[in-house]
């Protein structure tokens, strides 16, 4: 069954995505990459997704599109290419951009224009520690709190993985479709990453200014790339190789480096060496790149793979 979540929410989530990745991705991906956001049926699908790109490009945000050819004729990419609506840079030193942030969040202009403003100017960055986090307003009412209680440093208190959390929240980072809360956890007594969308239930929060943010702190360090997460797993396997179709090679290469091309082939694909230790997350990287990616070995991720693909086909 599909997520409850909120229009506003899932628009977020395709926005967040189509900033994120460095290559274009199809409708197909799109669900495939945000989980069961999008209903079931096909027909369903297309029709929200639809009307989340009319409202996104109502907002300004150029959401741009590409028919494809040869054995995907006639299927459509999409993409944010952040140049063509983000401001130049305004040369704005780390407290201007820090006061211009506290300015917008406190003022609180709205999702329609400070907010949006925010994301023109690199908001998604947090550049110092007493910088406020990202505030956009299309977002469900926990969303609302904790970016709240992240600006005014309100402790919070949740459920998550069946257990009572009390987290002092450092920041907040949208990374792959996904919104990621850090935070010093008191059960844990550990900063910890924690995904929005699996918090249980509603959070509370506490008085203002309960805690203080750390000397450095680093929100986009805090919280793991894809490529680290792939990397850090318990997996007796570390590296696949992978081989890529043309099309893709170079967003591969910039994600993973010119170092992991194993053999370039001559009709432009490549064999990458491709870090599978956690073996979640290698799921999550490969299946979002569809019939465009192959795993050639070891035997033993291949079969796991294709085992995989017979669940998903019937439906487990």
């Amino acid at each position: 069954m599909p997520l409850k979540i909120s229009q506003a929410e899932r628009m977020l989530n395709l926005l967040a995505l189509l900033v994120d990745r460095n290559r274009p991705l199809t409708l197909r991906q799109v669900r495939q990459e945000l989980g069961k956001q999008y209903p079931n049926s096909n027909e369903a699908a297309r029709a929200a997704f639809e009307r989340d790109k009319a409202a996104l490009r109502e907002m300004g945000i150029p959401i741009e599109t590409k028919t494809l050819g040869g054995d995907a004729a006639g299927e459509v990419t999409y993409w944010v290419n952040r140049s063509n609506y983000e401001l130049s840079d305004l040369k704005l030193s780390d407290d201007e951009r820090i006061a211009l942030q506290l300015a917008v969040a406190t003022v609180r202009l709205g999702a329609q224009h400070g907010e949006e403003a925010l994301w023109k100017l690199g908001g998604e960055k947090v550049l110092r520690p007493t910088a406020v986090s990202v505030n956009i307003g299309f977002v469900d009412q926990n969303m609302s709190a904790i970016t709240d209680a992240v600006m005014q440093r309100r402790t919070l208190n949740f459920d998550y993985k069946g257990e009572k959390r009390q987290v002092d929240p450092y920041g907040m980072l949208s990374r792959s479709g996904f919104w990621y809360l850090i935070g010093f956890d008191h059960l844990r007594k550990d900063q910890r990453v924690f995904r929005v969308d699996r918090i249980e239930g509603k959070v509370t929060a506490s008085t203002i200014r309960a805690f203080k943010t750390p000397v450095g702190f680093d929100v986009a360090a805090a919280v793991p790339t894809e490529k680290e997460m792939m990397a850090a797993g318990d997996g007796e396997v570390t590296t696949a190789t992978v081989l890529v179709d043309a099309a893709l090679v170079a967003g591969v290469r910039n994600e993973f480096g010119s170092a992991a091309i194993i053999r370039e082939r001559a009709d432009g694909s490549a064999e990458f060496a491709i870090p599978c230790a956690n073996m979640s997350a290698f799921r999550l990287w490969l299946f979002a790149m569809v019939e465009s990616a192959e795993v050639l070995a070891p035997a033993s991720v291949r079969e796991q793979v294709m085992q995989w693909l017979e669940e998903l086909a019937a439906g487990k």
